[in-house]
């Protein structure tokens, strides 16, 4: 009688168990899709020059070395890993591209033959929200507030002075 009882206690956790694991195993199997996934702001600079014309939300993704950059107008760029070299990947058509970290842990910058493309992981000046579709909109300029401008040092070798709102000075 005991040992009955004992194998329906042991049949009742393992049962329990099992149910536990595959249900933590399913919430595992649906959630890696967002965890390498974040909003950021891209810069778009075409080779040569130290403007950048296309500047908006985006979207970044991570995953086994493997690069994803979403932009506002729905442009995907997909950068490979070279295997054989740190910070080194190949774009679509297989030409070489390389990344470079900005200071202060800032973002990335993704320099190829035609263009380089800065993501900083600062959404800024644009709202957040592009993984929810909320934020394509830039928000005006020339609004008054106390908040003062940011000076920041672009990666290829310019300033740029931004005020709240989308305003930018480039020097």
């Amino acid at each position: 009688m005991v040992m009955k009882l004992v194998m329906r206690l042991v049949i009742k956790l393992l049962s329990g168990l099992a149910v536990s694991l595959l249900s933590f195993g399913a919430l595992m199997i649906s959630f890696p899709l967002l965890a390498d996934t974040v909003d950021a702001r891209c810069d778009l600079f075409p080779a040569g020059k130290d403007r950048a014309p296309s500047s908006g939300l985006c979207t970044f993704s991570q995953r086994q070395g493997y690069v994803t950059i979403r932009l506002k107008n729905g442009q995907t760029i997909e950068r490979k890993p070279n295997g054989s070299t740190s910070n080194a990947f190949f774009d679509s058509q297989g030409e070489p591209a390389r990344r470079e970290i900005l200071d202060a842990k800032r973002g990335h910058v993704y320099r190829l033959a035609t263009q380089s493309i800065v993501v900083f992981w600062d959404p800024a000046p644009y709202k957040r929200g592009v993984n929810a579709g909320k934020g394509s909109s830039v928000p005006g300029c020339g609004t008054s507030t106390a908040k003062p401008p940011e000076l920041v040092r672009l990666p290829l070798g310019n300033d740029q002075v931004t005020f709240e709102g989308s305003c930018r000075a480039y020097w």
